[in-house]
């Protein structure tokens, strides 16, 4: 392996490192928050879309957003 392979190599591990991170790093620190303040709100087609907002529409389908309780259900 030349220099070039490596550093292309060390790049992409990073880089994915990083976006695992990104999306699967920080949420729990939003969800504890959130439920203080009364609950999570997420699309039944979309779980992954979240809010604190009671009157929020997902941002891919357009439905309003229901308790994350009743998601799961």
């Amino acid at each position: 392996m030349d220099l070039t392979q490596i550093t292309v190599t060390i790049a992409g591990a990073a880089l994915i490192a990083l976006n695992l991170w990104f999306f699967f790093g920080k949420k729990e620190a939003g969800h504890a928050v959130a439920k203080e303040k009364g609950g999570i709100y997420a699309c039944p087609m979309h779980p992954w879309i979240t809010s604190n907002d009671p009157t929020a529409d997902c941002s891919i389908c357009g439905m309003k957003l229901v308790k994350s309780d009743e998601v799961r259900k």
